[in-house]
C-alpha cells in the first residue's frame, strides 16, 4: 500500500511558524504564519507521520516489534498480520486474509491510501511468489549499479580467480591461525 501526501498526516507537536509565500497575504502586520499539520520539508514532518502512524495501528490492537520499528505485528485465535511500513510504502501480510482486508480498510479510512495490489518491488528487491514461497532477486538494482560503474559492456566470469590454476596443498604457506577467517 501506499500513502499519498505522506507528510501532510502528522500531527506537530510543537508550535512552528513560517513566513508566508509572497503574495498570499498583503498586510503590514502579519509577518509570519503558524502551522497547524505537518508540511513537506519540514525536518519534524517524517517523525509526526510516523508517530501519527504507530498510534493509530496500536489503536488497531497491534504490537510494535522490539526489534524493528518499522514492523508491527497483530495475533488473533484465528492468524496473524504483520505490517512494514518504509517512509510512504507499507507491506501487509499474514495467515488470515479477512483480518489483512479488515486492516487494509481501517487504514484507507484513518489515511489517503492506495492499494497496489500484490507486492513485486520493494527496497530495490524484485518480489516473485512462486509454489515453494517467495523468491527475491535484485537483478534490477545490479544492472544499475554495472551501468553506473560504466561496466555494461564487460564479460563476466564466474570467478575472479585465475583460470586453470591447480593448487596444491604441498605448496605455499599455511596460515598461522584458521580461527581468523
Amino acid at each position: 500500500m501506499d500513502v499519498k501526501n505522506v507528510f501532510l498526516h502528522g500531527d506537530l507537536k510543537e508550535d512552528i511558524y513560517i513566513k508566508p509565500p509572497p503574495g498570499l497575504f498583503s498586510s503590514p502586520t502579519l509577518d509570519v504564519c503558524k502551522l497547524k499539520w505537518s508540511l513537506y520539508g519540514l525536518k519534524q514532518a517524517p517523525r509526526a507521520w510516523f508517530d501519527k502512524f504507530q498510534s493509530t495501528l496500536l489503536q488497531f490492537s497491534f504490537e510494535q516489534s522490539k526489534y524493528d520499528s518499522s514492523l508491527f505485528l497483530r495475533k488473533t485465535s484465528t492468524g496473524c498480520v504483520l505490517l512494514l511500513v518504509y517512509g510512504d510504502d507499507i507491506i501487509i501480510t499474514g495467515t488470515d486474509s479477512s483480518l489483512i482486508t479488515s486492516l487494509q480498510q481501517q487504514l484507507k479510512d484513518s489515511f489517503h491510501m492506495k492499494d497496489l495490489g500484490t507486492l513485486t518491488y520493494f527496497l530495490d528487491l524484485e518480489v516473485h511468489n512462486v509454489a515453494s514461497g517467495v523468491f527475491l532477486n535484485q537483478h534490477k538494482y545490479t544492472q544499475d549499479l554495472i551501468s553506473l560503474a560504466g561496466l555494461q559492456d564487460s564479460s563476466s566470469v564466474d570467478t575472479p580467480l585465475e583460470l586453470n590454476v591447480k593448487y596444491r596443498r604441498e605448496e605455499g604457506n599455511l596460515f598461522p591461525d584458521l580461527t581468523i577467517f
